[in-house]
């Protein structure tokens, strides 16, 4: 017979005991992986709905630049079509409780949870360059003159939360 055999009351189970503390490493190993994985998914979909955001918001930001670009110069700055003036006290336009905000005409967003919106402001015209400033007779030149205008828009994601504002000022002839 086998050494071990002939003498079962001797064995102290160090195998057993060895084995359940490895068991229990490799488990706290791989729920360590899974918690770190599902992390990684998260932060992943919060990228995407962020970016999400981020691309509703230009898709309004463009239309309203179209939208600046074709105002007429004299157009009314009360809301109509989103046009304001900038705000005198404090509180910007885009901030402001009252502001108007426009959805975009183009055509609706497929994913986001409300549809991105923007608003205008007329900053005011500025001489196309030094000779405009300078001459009378060019000055009332309607060439000489570039329109200022600053187009805010919000954009959202698969949920509120993921909200993108996005600003930019463009100068047009008129």
């Amino acid at each position: 017979m086998p050494r071990s055999m002939s003498n079962p009351g001797r064995e102290s189970g160090a195998i057993l005991i060895i084995s359940l503390i490895m068991l229990l490493v490799l488990t706290m190993l791989g729920v360590s992986t899974v918690k770190s994985t599902v992390i990684g998914e998260r932060m992943a979909g919060h990228f995407v709905n962020k970016q999400n955001s981020f691309d509703a918001a230009e898709a309004a930001l463009r239309e309203g630049e179209d939208t600046a670009e074709a105002f007429p110069v004299y157009a009314p700055t009360d809301g109509t079509g989103g046009l304001y003036l900038p705000a005198p006290g404090n509180d910007p336009v885009w901030e402001a409780s009252g502001t108007s905000w426009q959805a975009r005409a183009d055509s609706t967003l497929a994913g986001v949870a409300q549809q991105p919106v923007y608003v205008i402001e007329y900053l005011g015209g500025v001489p196309r360059d030094d000779n405009c400033l300078l001459d009378a007779e060019a000055s009332t030149n309607a060439d000489c003159w570039r329109y200022a205008y600053r187009v805010s828009a919000r954009g959202w994601g698969a949920n509120v939360n993921a909200r993108t504002m996005t600003q930019s000022t463009t100068l047009t002839r008129k």
